[in-house]
């Protein structure tokens, strides 16, 4: 089977610097984490006798050659790897004869995989920002199963799955759809409505009060804790996760390194991404295995009911980039739904 398999780099890059996405970094600024989420994936096509179809260097050979594979590179960037690239890339892997399209990237690469107009069945491996779309699998363990499966077992089935970003002024909006393998290791798409849950106003506002008496504490992101982080301060990030000493605002929009500067012991409240169910890995990089292990867990976590009964199975998901720490993770909380209110979830490794 011939495969295409496409590395954005720079996918990731901007989530400890409390960016949306990694448009305008340079490679310095990647780090490797792309490339090893790519390689996490590709071990699910090991003995498969998988043919690659990949770019140069970052692209994609380099992954795959240190994987043990033999891709023939069908598109060689002329500097850095772009969006456009991208496109071109998977427009060379379709016409060399590629069955699926791999991609490694976030909702933007997402974009410029779309941009090519694949008639053959793509897979994400999440390794972006934000990733709202339904094109991604779980995780990249959770890709290298379904390559497995793919590859190995009987016929998965195509579905169609949405292609979704963030616009600068953050709207979430559809781009379009693509054909995706149908497995239960693939997310859905983030659920975009609002939620006005009188329960869930009750919720807030006693943990508002909770934070004011706490020294210091660290608010995710979401719509959930943007309005508790506006009841708090009038003001806070709705995109990124904030710092909180009584109640007052610290920092806002803090980085990773800003957040490990912090002294131990903080509170951590998070909310749950809509129709997706994950609670650390999506939009929250910031929050990385060092500064986890500074906190108090588990966290303090606030949902509607409806959001938790929406979710596609009855689960938190954590996808940190460490599964030995996503591992430990793993073990039932409390959500709170509403005013002395509250839901046990599991968390589980995603």
């Amino acid at each position: 089977m011939r495969l295409g398999f496409i590395v954005n780099p720079l996918a990731g890059a901007g989530g400890p610097l409390a960016l949306k996405g990694s448009d305008g970094l340079g490679l310095n600024a990647a780090a490797g984490w792309a490339a090893a989420r790519a390689a996490l994936a590709l071990k699910g096509l090991i003995g498969t006798g998988a043919h690659l179809l990949t770019g140069s260097g970052a692209m994609g050979a380099d992954i795959a050659i240190a994987a043990g594979f033999a891709p023939d590179i069908v598109h060689r960037p002329q500097g850095p790897s772009t969006g456009a690239d991208t496109t071109a890339c998977v427009e060379a892997c379709l016409a060399a004869g590629a069955q699926l399209i791999i991609f490694v990237g976030g909702d933007g690469t997402a974009r410029d995989v779309l941009a090519a107009a694949p008639d053959v069945p793509v897979l994400g491996v999440p390794a972006g920002v934000k990733m709202h779309s339904s094109v991604f699998a779980t995780s990249p363990g959770a890709a290298a199963a379904m390559l497995g499966k793919a590859m190995c077992g009987p016929l998965i089935d195509m579905v169609d799955a949405e292609v979704i970003d963030r616009d600068a002024d953050g709207t979430i909006r559809l781009h379009g759809t693509v054909k995706v393998l149908s497995h239960p290791a693939r997310q859905a798409a983030k659920a975009a409505r609002a939620d006005a849950d009188a329960a869930l106003a009750g919720a807030i506002a006693e943990d508002a009060a909770m934070v004011r008496a706490a020294p210091l504490c660290l608010i995710g992101p979401g719509l959930t804790m943007h309005r508790l982080k506006m009841a708090l301060a009038g003001k806070g990030t709705m995109l990124g996760v904030d710092v909180f000493a009584h109640g007052a605002l610290l920092i806002e929009n803090a980085t990773h390194a800003q957040l490990l500067a912090l002294p131990g012991g903080a509170l951590l409240l998070l909310g749950v991404v809509g129709g997706q169910g994950f609670l650390l890995g999506r939009g929250n990089q910031q929050l990385g295995p060092d500064v986890l292990a500074r906190v108090q867990w588990p966290p303090i976590i606030i949902a509607s009911a409806a959001k938790l009964a929406a979710l596609p199975r009855p689960a938190l998901l954590v996808d940190t980039g460490d599964a030995a720490l996503d591992a430990r993770l793993a073990g039932f909380v409390q959500v709170r739904t509403g005013p002395r209110q509250a839901m046990m979830m599991r968390i589980d490794a995603a």
